[in-house]
């Protein structure tokens, strides 16, 4: 897929997020706001970001139809994160202004020149596509699993999307440099699944996943994330611009 393909699917996903069942009465019960309460909130805030830092990189690539694309991807992250801010004000769950986990990835991507950024930002993805997958089954709210499915597409796009941003800088390095790099990346991911499983066990356990279920679950999008870097483009499959068949029997297969 060219860039301008990608800016084509985000501009076709625009208004996926637009018919939600927000009439749903169902209230979180006490043990589910234990369970997926906290966790929400600092995922919330992590899909807010503004994303200067990431759009100036984007503007560097004298891209067009890149930095349309980036410009649209932004969009989407900050339309889940109205989103779920939406959703945590109907249940009565206050939006955090301050998150350490977001603020430690945030002061990373400050750092980091524009390949790494992007590396960052597909940590962020893979941990999300598991992170949604658990909530989904953490859940009896009709409407939060609307929204679980309906951003777990888009993650799993975005994972996409990134490998394609990280091919394209690929013949800027090295072949040294991109090893490097990629074991860098390696120990980030290992590092940060470790991390998300304490911060968030409580939501994993409810949606049916132990330590073992999840990492084994980061590991298979980390492997799916790997075999997108190493296949051509002209050899991708096109994005897919609607909400597609992702529904309970085909995240019942995946990594429970």
């Amino acid at each position: 897929m060219t860039f301008a393909d990608w800016t084509a699917y985000f501009r076709a996903n625009q208004n996926h997020l637009a018919e939600l069942s927000w009439d749903d009465t169902y209230r979180l019960t006490e043990r589910e706001r234990r369970a997926a309460g906290r966790s929400l909130q600092h995922f919330q805030r992590g899909e807010s970001s503004e994303g200067h830092h990431l759009y100036h990189h984007a503007q560097t690539s004298h891209d067009a139809d890149y930095l349309a694309a980036m410009r649209l991807f932004i969009a989407e992250e900050q339309g889940h994160a109205k989103v779920l801010g939406r959703f945590l004000d109907v249940q009565g769950l206050p939006r955090l202004r301050v998150c350490f986990t977001d603020n430690v990835f945030r002061w990373l991507r400050r750092l980091s020149n524009w390949e790494h950024t992007i590396r960052l930002l597909l940590t962020a993805e893979i941990i999300a596509a598991v992170y949604y997958r658990a909530l989904y089954h953490a859940t009896y709210s009709g409407l939060l699993q609307q929204i679980c499915l309906r951003i777990l597409r888009d993650e799993r796009q975005h994972i996409a999307f990134q490998c394609s941003t990280l091919r394209y800088l690929r013949p800027r390095r090295s072949s040294l440099g991109w090893w490097l790099s990629q074991q860098l990346h390696r120990g980030l991911m290992i590092g940060t699944t470790a991390v998300v499983w304490v911060c968030y066990n409580r939501t994993l356990w409810a949606g049916g996943m132990g330590p073992v279920g999840f990492a084994a679950g980061v590991a298979q999008e980390w492997e799916r994330a790997q075999q997108l870097l190493r296949t051509p483009a002209a050899e991708l499959p096109a994005a897919q611009g609607s909400v597609g068949h992702l529904g309970p029997a085909h995240l019942a297969t995946q990594g429970q």
